[in-house]
């Protein structure tokens, strides 16, 4: 059932599902979701971890699904400290877990953008999780510190106003990198399976336009939690699952996701493992062969609580 909390800007609810299992809670999962769509694409996933024993809390960002109380502020995150106001709000949706359960693990996991919020905010809070897993993620990238000054501009003159140049760049260039694509959409690149794209297409939650502010505030996430000495804060042993297609271009199509984990290896992290999906793009959990991903993760959850 679909709850709200109020987020810490103080004017907007959290609207987020907890998925109960009907047997003894063995861990639990807080699930971050990217950028223009929204945490009700994740409850199948929810359910079947439930049913092995998981606890999950889903839930929209501000800007995003149902956290609005707008149409008008999709897309958009907020005037002050949006940045911060995503990670508290984290932090509030993670402590609704542990009240809850106390006495089991608790897991974070963010998709896309939702793993650059992670991946922020494990530099200060990682020692409230038992592991992460980072799903569609991305290495360094230099081209974001050259950005920031442009959405900073942007931001400061037209916060609100969707930003479609920004959006039709990012989409051409990431379709570009596709091979033997046969799905006629700006969206090709999320995922390789065609009823997927459809169903994103038709969803009035998805696809929509980031304002200024939305796109000024990814790139500060991505400056934070890309850089690559992002993770100095996290103790070498803390569990991390990298997943991702291996036609995904947000994470340079493979390259950036095996660089990243051999660096953070290099740096002395213990824990570090990759997962990448041939033929699979940017969304594993909506590919077509999604049940393979879905019993990847299931192991490796069941896996750290064996282990750790």
């Amino acid at each position: 059932m679909a709850k709200t909390l109020l987020s810490s800007d103080k004017t907007h609810t959290l609207n987020h599902t907890l998925f109960e299992p009907q047997q003894p809670v063995k861990a639990t999962l807080l699930i971050l979701h990217g950028m223009t769509e929204h945490s009700g694409r994740y409850a199948d996933f929810a359910q079947f971890l439930a049913g092995h024993g998981i606890a999950i809390i889903t839930y929209d960002h501000l800007g995003h699904g149902r956290s609005i109380n707008n149409a008008n502020e999709l897309g958009y995150f907020g005037e002050k400290h949006p940045m911060q106001t995503l990670l508290k709000d984290a932090i509030i949706m993670a402590d609704t877990l542990k009240v809850q359960y106390p006495d089991v693990p608790h897991f974070i996991m963010g998709h896309s953008m939702g793993s650059f919020i992670v991946r922020t905010l494990l530099q200060v809070h990682s020692s409230q999780f038992s592991g992460a897993i980072l799903m569609g993620s991305s290495d360094y990238n230099p081209l974001v510190k050259l950005a920031i000054p442009l959405a900073t501009a942007l931001n400061k003159l037209q916060p609100r106003r969707p930003n479609p140049i920004f959006t039709n760049i990012v989409n051409k260039i990431f379709n570009s990198r596709l091979k033997n694509n046969r799905i006629k959409s700006d969206r090709a690149w999320l995922c390789a399976n065609p009823e997927a794209i459809a169903s994103y297409e038709d969803d009035p939650l998805c696809g929509f336009d980031f304002t200024n502010n939305g796109f000024w505030t990814l790139f500060q996430l991505m400056q934070e939690g890309l850089s690559k000495n992002w993770a100095d804060t996290i103790e070498p042993d803390f569990p991390m699952l990298f997943i991702s297609g291996e036609d995904d271009p947000v994470g340079d199509m493979g390259k950036g996701i095996r660089k990243l984990t051999i660096r953070m290896k290099k740096q002395g992290f213990k824990q570090i493992e990759q997962l990448l999906y041939p033929l699979m793009r940017h969304e594993p959990l909506h590919e077509q062969d999604n049940q393979l991903v879905y019993q990847d993760l299931l192991h490796w959850l069941q896996q750290q609580l064996t282990t750790n």
